[in-house]
């Protein structure tokens, strides 16, 4: 037998073995909390990833110094998990992930992102940031590539975004409105809570 995580890499598995089950990325729900709720002057948004990882983030930088242009000291931004990066426009300075203190971390975002690029490997990963995003009560815009068009229901708990265009739009929609990022918090901890 042989486990994937998701449907596309159970598609290529089946190649070699025809036994093959999916069981997706899960979250322990009791560990990832919901944020509590803070009023705050400035809109967070945060990425989480690794050193390793910190060119997904950079597939959203243009629709982020769009949306910098056009809020400036409205938003500001949170990278966790490569402390050495740095972004002067943004004024971002990255922050270690430090598993004693995650969940504290991402409680700090206000809109949890999950930029990717449209290839092979990519499409094999199981979404674990958004899926954290989402249990931690944070709202979350995806990348609609692999098993995140699965997870988001465009609207409903969540947006999925390709284009810079739809980062924009998107993002803006959500640091306009209190009251959906509210309802993507509730809805998106309920997706996890039923699914994952």
């Amino acid at each position: 037998m042989i486990i994937a995580g998701n449907q596309y890499l159970a598609n290529y598995a089946l190649q070699f073995n025809s036994n093959v089950i999916i069981i997706p990325t899960t979250i322990d729900t009791l560990q990832y909390t919901v944020k509590p709720e803070t009023v705050k002057d400035k809109v967070t948004i945060g990425w989480s990833g690794s050193f390793t990882t910190i060119q997904h983030f950079e597939f959203a930088l243009e629709a982020l110094k769009e949306l910098k242009r056009r809020y400036e000291n409205k938003i500001d931004f949170l990278v966790i998990g490569d402390a050495n990066y740095r972004n002067e426009e943004l004024g971002i300075k990255g922050i270690g992930w430090n598993a004693a203190t995650e969940l504290a971390d991402l409680h700090g975002m206000d809109i949890g992102i999950m930029p990717l690029p449209d290839d092979e490997w990519a499409k094999g990963k199981c979404g674990l940031k958004g899926l954290q995003y989402m249990a931690a009560g944070i709202p979350t815009i995806m990348s609609p590539v692999g098993v995140n068009s699965e997870i988001i229901k465009d609207g409903e708990n969540g947006f999925l975004a390709g284009t810079t265009e739809e980062w924009v739009e998107k993002l803006s929609i959500l640091i306009d409105s209190a009251e959906l990022r509210n309802k993507f918090a509730i809805n998106g901890r309920k997706e996890v809570e039923n699914k994952y």
